[in-house]
C-alpha cells in the first residue's frame, strides 16, 4: 500500500548511522538473546573479576526471587548488570498485565534512560500489542529520546499503515534535533517496516 513511499532512493539518501544507541537497540530486538550470548561470552572466558562475578550473581537470585510487582517495577529504574537484563525483562514480562500500564504511563514523563530503554525491550516483547496508544499518545512522550526508541517498537509491532506517520516523525526529528541521533529511531522504524511489509529481510 505505502511502498511508493520507501524507495530505494529514500534509503538512499537518508543511510542510518552504524553507530548509535538507536541501532545498537535495534539489533538488540532484531536479533534476539544477542546480549545474553555476548555476557555468556564474557563470563566463560573469565574477563570479569571475582568480585564483579558475585555481584552479578547475587543480583541475578535477587531478581529470579522478587514476586512483588511494585519491586519489579522500580527495578526497571535502576541500573543492572548487562548480564542480567534479559534476566530482569523476563520476570517482568511474567507479570506484564499489572506491569504494563504502569510502564505505558511512567513513559509519558520520564526522562530516565534506564527506564526508558527497559520499557521499550518490554514493550516489543510482550504479548499484547501497545502500539495503538504508543501511537496515539506519542505527543504527550516528554523524552525525544523515548520517542525516538518508541518508533523502533512500532517498527516491529506496527500495521503498515504507520509508515507515512513513521515518515513524518522521521523528518520531524531530523529537523528538531540535527545534532541529535533521535531521528534514527524512525529511519530504522522504516527499514523494519520495508522489510516486514515489502521485502521479508532485513536491514
Amino acid at each position: 500500500m505505502y511502498k511508493k513511499l520507501l524507495t530505494n532512493k529514500f534509503f538512499s539518501d537518508n543511510p542510518y548511522l552504524e553507530n548509535s544507541v538507536q541501532r545498537f537497540i535495534y539489533s538488540t530486538l532484531l536479533y534476539e538473546g544477542l546480549e545474553d550470548i555476548a555476557d555468556e561470552i564474557v563470563i566463560k572466558q573469565g574477563l570479569l573479576s571475582d568480585e564483579r562475578l558475585d555481584h552479578i550473581t547475587h543480583e541475578k537470585e535477587m531478581i529470579q526471587a522478587e514476586e512483588n510487582s511494585e519491586m519489579i517495577f522500580q527495578l526497571l529504574r535502576k541500573k543492572t548488570a548487562m548480564a542480567n537484563q534479559g534476566v530482569l525483562i523476563k520476570k517482568a514480562l511474567k507479570y506484564e498485565e499489572v506491569l504494563l500500564p504502569m510502564v505505558v504511563e511512567k513513559l509519558m514523563r520520564s526522562c530516565h534512560d534506564i527506564f526508558i530503554e527497559n520499557s521499550i525491550d518490554i514493550l516489543a516483547k510482550c504479548n499484547k500489542d501497545h502500539t495503538p496508544v504508543l501511537k496515539e499518545r506519542f505527543t504527550q512522550i516528554r523524552s525525544p529520546y523515548a520517542q525516538s526508541l518508541i518508533c523502533l517498537v512500532l517498527g516491529f509491532r506496527g500495521e503498515e499503515g504507520v509508515i507515512p506517520w513513521m515518515l513524518d516523525r522521521y523528518y520531524e526529528m531530523k529537523k528538531l534535533y540535527p545534532d541529535e541521533t533521535y531521528s534514527q529511531g524512525p529511519l530504522l522504524a522504516l527499514h523494519e517496516l520495508n522489510c516486514r511489509f515489502y521485502k521479508k529481510k532485513k536491514a
